[in-house]
């Protein structure tokens, strides 16, 4: 199992996080945190390679 931050504009982390999603099996995906004096945010995953 492997733990990833994912960061980047909020529609761009999503499309990343669906394609992820291809290829990996994902565990869990955490809510979406704003990076502090920022646009971006950040999202955890744990996955799994299938």
């Amino acid at each position: 199992m492997l733990k990833i931050r994912v960061e980047g504009l909020p529609d761009e982390v999503e499309k990343y996080i669906e394609k992820f999603k291809e290829n990996n099996e994902v565990l869990q995906v955490s809510k979406p945190y704003k990076n502090r004096n920022s646009k971006y945010i950040r999202v955890y995953l744990e996955i799994e390679n299938k």
